[in-house]
């Protein structure tokens, strides 16, 4: 079960005083286990200053009553934890106290031609946090991320108990309990809602235990808003098609998509040093705007961005998905219509095709999408993104 929190914040414990204000409710104790505890301290309290005149015993009173509300009933686990296991960054970047989740390098912002929106990209879409305890209560800690995108709306995580989804919770709301038994917990991170990881919090004497995760094909995602997961909504990034793709070949995902973004070939020097064995290309729908459908231009760094990326994996499947449907596919006087984009983009991926790279495909993202699960003009409904992966799921080997 998946229980909320009750929202009250005095008496804090120190650690839980010393994060942002935002992050306080999500560190409140369940009621029933709150009510008590205050409620017994605060007679003892009363009853100690009360009875006692000296100065010094009423200081000794006050540090006694501090450390019972540091100490009582829970344990803060950091998040460098050896039995934290963090999937789907490729660079975290660990502080005193917390992770900064950054799915992108900080040497790609010093590269010139990076069409990609820095606050969208310290988002942590496909992002998730595993550990496994026998602690009947688990309250998970994030913080805002500062320099990050904060859509309210997509402020949601989604929880799975011993490999099963048991559904999305609200980021006020996260608090995870069980019975006791040895769970193991996987938690989805928000879409467009970027945070920080600060740890979890256990009952006191609770324990934790070794998570083993099996090695599995590595899996990139590339592209704009509509990989990212824009348009989904009251989900962790469980509900973006990477994922669903993700989940169904069992694969280990990274989702390297950014709304807002164009084609940016640097992106592939993100891949230095890391084995890919499957990657995913959705981009094309912002530089058809962006561009005034500027073939010329989009075909130049598409076919940039493809030798870019193999030049550092080599012996990758990559998937090249022409644009989805959108609704207006329209072009005018001064524009082509979206479907030229499309065509562009299959005669470059022949083209490689011709010259020998058999590990290159391509998938019309046109002919698995409908108008009728679009969330506005190009982005996917919560079911719109499912059956879009499940559809790239039953294409992709």
């Amino acid at each position: 079960m998946i229980t909320p929190y009750f929202q009250m914040t005095p008496l804090l414990p120190r650690w839980a005083e010393a994060v942002p204000q935002s992050n306080v409710l999500r560190q409140a104790k369940p009621a029933k286990i709150e009510w008590t505890r205050h409620i017994l301290i605060l007679t003892w309290a009363k009853s100690s200053l009360v009875n006692r005149q000296s100065k010094m015993k009423n200081i000794l009173s006050l540090l006694l009553l501090f450390i019972c509300i540091t100490v009582w009933g829970e344990q803060r686990i950091s998040p460098d934890h050896k039995n934290i296991v963090i999937e789907g960054v490729l660079f975290p970047e660990y502080k005193a106290n917390k992770v900064i989740l950054n799915r992108h390098s900080d040497q790609l912002w010093n590269n010139e031609n990076v069409f990609i929106a820095r606050q969208n990209a310290r988002t942590q879409s496909g992002a998730r946090i595993i550990f496994k305890t026998d602690s009947k209560t688990v309250t998970p800690l994030f913080s805002d991320r500062e320099d990050a995108q904060l859509r309210n709306i997509t402020n949601f995580y989604g929880i799975y108990r011993n490999g099963e989804f048991m559904g999305a919770v609200n980021g006020m709301d996260l608090t995870l309990t069980s019975s006791g038994d040895v769970t193991e917990w996987e938690i989805a991170l928000p879409i467009f809602y970027g945070v920080d990881f600060g740890g979890i919090v256990l009952d006191d004497h609770a324990k934790m235990y070794e998570v083993k995760r099996s090695k599995r094909p590595v899996y990139v995602a590339i592209g704009n808003s509509i990989t990212h997961g824009a348009g989904q909504a009251r989900c962790g990034s469980e509900g973006s098609y990477p994922y669903v793709l993700a989940q169904a070949k069992g694969y280990d995902l990274y989702n390297l998509a950014v709304g807002g973004s164009q084609i940016t070939p640097v992106i592939a020097e993100e891949l230095k040093g890391i084995k890919v064995d499957v990657m995913t290309i959705l981009w094309g729908f912002n530089d058809w705007n962006a561009t005034r459908g500027n073939i010329e231009e989009i075909t130049k760094r598409y076919s940039l961005l493809l030798t870019e990326l193999r030049k550092y994996q080599p012996d990758a499947k990559i998937y090249c998905i022409l644009p989805s449907t959108a609704r207006n596919e329209n072009g005018n006087d001064s524009k082509p219509p979206l479907s030229a984009v499309r065509d562009a983009e299959r005669q470059l991926v022949e083209s490689f095709q011709k010259k020998g790279d058999q590990k290159l495909f391509i998938i019309d993202g046109s002919k698995i999408s409908s108008v009728d699960e679009l969330e506005g003009n190009v982005h996917f409904t919560n079911v719109g993104a499912l059956h879009f992966g499940e559809a790239l799921a039953k294409l992709i080997e």
